[in-house]
């Protein structure tokens, strides 16, 4: 027996969710139709955000994919997305790689996408092979994620105002700017980079080893989303505009792969 049309105010109720979501007001609940999970929403949220206004088609895609399942949306979800959406693109962006997917089941992707291929087909690994799997991988997101060039920029227009008021020559001083912003930026991203990847490794793992939504929620996963597309976006050497617009793109295609999940799903 097929599922009666959505209401007319379905939709619109369920953009506005998506809009306070986006404000960081996830945990809001809706007056009528059904819920649905905290971290799927977190999710949707900040990939609606993500993509601007031009995202409906999607919302709508979504919105009836979770329909279909009266809201009761299995965590099996987020693996399935990670072992064919996500990991995938992050593999395929790496070092600059881009076109293809030949190389998904490459370090230091390829045991994470394992493991969320094993959790989405019903077969559940343990804390530590999770955590294992995630902290390298996480690393390399975040390293990916964070503004290098903002942040060699700033600290070496900071160091070369230093170096002029203290004398320097011109050519000195642009040298000394120069190494400075070096040093400081590259061991401000290690330990960005280092710092999320052990945090949310251990978090997460927890999360998935205990097939735990609320766990997962926990675990911010709207950060997330905005960690992969800014990693997805990558560095460039085009301005601010055009990295924003990659990871406007980046956000389409995670969303995408997000409703394609959706669509698959069977129910919690």
């Amino acid at each position: 027996m097929s599922r009666p049309a959505p209401s007319a105010e379905a939709l619109p109720r369920f953009l506005a969710r998506l809009d306070a979501a986006a404000a960081g007001r996830w945990e809001e609940r809706p007056a009528q139709g059904p819920d649905l999970p905290d971290w799927l929403i977190q999710l949707a949220g900040a990939l609606w955000d993500g993509q601007g206004s031009d995202a409906v088609e999607w919302a709508r895609r979504t919105h009836d994919a979770c329909a279909r399942l009266d809201g009761r949306v299995p965590l099996a979800v987020v693996h399935d997305w990670h072992a064919r959406t996500v990991v995938p693109l992050l593999t395929e962006s790496a070092d600059g790689r881009e076109g293809g997917r030949e190389d998904v089941d490459a370090a230091p992707y390829g045991a994470v996408r394992a493991l969320h291929a094993g959790a989405a087909a019903g077969e559940p690994a343990v804390a530590d092979a999770w955590t294992a799997a995630l902290e390298p991988a996480l690393r390399d997101v975040y390293r990916r994620a964070y503004p290098y060039a903002d942040a060699h920029a700033t600290a070496a227009a900071n160091a070369l105002a230093w170096a002029r008021t203290n004398d320097y020559g011109e050519a000195e001083a642009q040298e000394f700017a120069n190494g400075y912003a070096d040093l400081n930026t590259g061991a401000n991203v290690t330990s960005y980079a280092d710092a999320n990847a052990l945090v949310h490794a251990r978090t997460l793992a927890a999360a998935y080893a205990a097939a735990d939504p609320a766990a997962y929620a926990a675990c911010y996963p709207y950060a997330a989303v905005n960690a992969y597309a800014l990693a997805l976006a990558g560095q460039g050497t085009d301005t601010a505009d055009g990295r924003e617009e990659r990871r406007r793109a980046a956000c389409e295609r995670l969303a995408a792969g997000l409703a394609d999940s959706l669509e698959r799903a069977t129910g919690a």
